[in-house]
């Protein structure tokens, strides 16, 4: 099997990510600030310094969690070392058993199945305690069994994208009595602790910091998350070499444009 069989052939099944597109050497940003980096100043990283990696992310939410991976996904010529297959399954089986673990088992199978050893693959779903605690053991052993780390954030997504502003464990959050009413509160919190509020497309630039400040904060029981704690850094941790170069010069990027318009 060919090397490159990931990156080539498309998949119908991927949810596209949109708002990021990619012209030619220039990744032009669909949003508010408008990031570019031109073709006479975009250095193409030289050719499999590392290995290629295919990092097929599962999520029962599809909206936070996919507009985190979306600047990596879109922009294959910045980031020629790693590819993102997205995929999102909110839905509930009978029994309200979350439907995006039978989702990922059998998906990773087909992966699986075509696999090369040229190239690195990594399989994780993502998670929050928010509407599956109950079934996160469950949950854990099913991946454990199919080769997918099970990436858990409590009490929600958001716990991570406050991490890459903000370095204490949520100070200043009142936490509801309500348990079920926390994940909800917290978002709201959360965007008014933060200029502008959560931003998921932004936060990749900040995942070094992002990975520190959440591994910093950390703490589980029973060997999941406890409250403000939050897994992705291990994700991330994996995902940065591959992202490193192509971040840097999008960073340098936008120093230019900020010292030009001062």
């Amino acid at each position: 099997m060919a090397a490159d069989r990931h990156y080539q052939k498309g998949n119908p099944e991927i949810e596209p990510l949109e708002g990021v597109v990619t012209k030619g050497d220039v990744a032009t940003f669909n949003s508010a600030e408008s990031v570019s980096v031109p073709k006479s100043k975009y250095t193409k990283p030289e050719a499999f310094k590392i290995p290629q990696a295919l990092f097929v992310i599962y999520s029962g939410g599809k909206e936070r969690e996919k507009d985190y991976f979306r600047l990596i996904d879109r922009n294959s010529d910045l980031f020629p070392f790693v590819r993102i297959a997205f995929h999102a399954e909110p839905n509930f089986d009978e029994g309200g058993k979350p439907s995006i673990v039978r989702f990922a088992t059998e998906k990773t199978k087909e992966y699986q199945e075509s696999a090369s050893d040229e190239n690195t693959d990594h399989y994780f779903l993502i998670t929050d305690v928010d509407h599956f605690e109950q079934f996160l053991p469950a949950m854990q052993q099913e991946c454990n069994a199919s080769d997918i780390e099970l990436i858990i954030s409590n009490s929600c997504f958001e716990v991570w994208l406050y991490y890459a502003e903000k370095s204490d464990r949520c100070e200043g959050f009142e936490i509801p009595q309500n348990t079920l009413e926390i994940s909800s509160a917290f978002k709201t919190w959360a965007n008014t602790q933060i200029k502008g509020g959560l931003k998921p497309t932004k936060a990749i630039f900040n995942i070094e910091q992002n990975i520190a400040n959440a591994e910093n904060n950390y703490e589980e029981e029973n060997g999941f998350p406890t409250l403000f704690s939050t897994q992705m850094f291990r994700l991330a941790e994996q995902m940065k070499p591959y992202v490193n170069e192509g971040l840097e010069q999008l960073r340098s990027e936008i120093e230019r444009r900020r010292i030009e318009h001062k």
